[in-house]
């Protein structure tokens, strides 16, 4: 028998799982369109910042 694990992706701002179903949002960084950042529904809601970890953008 093999156990399968879920890895969930981290909100990119306060770095905790985005759970499945969340109200998240999910972009290329729009500055060098190379990392994939994710929003969760908090941190969306509070305009929290994300800095891309390629290329420094910062984004509220």
């Amino acid at each position: 028998m093999s156990q399968k694990t879920i890895s969930l992706p981290l909100c990119t701002s306060c770095n905790r799982p985005v759970m499945p179903g969340e109200r998240a949002s999910k972009f290329y960084c729009p500055n060098c369109h190379q990392v994939l950042i994710w929003r969760c529904q908090k941190c969306r809601k509070f305009s929290r910042k994300y800095k891309c970890l390629n290329c420094g953008f910062e984004g509220p």
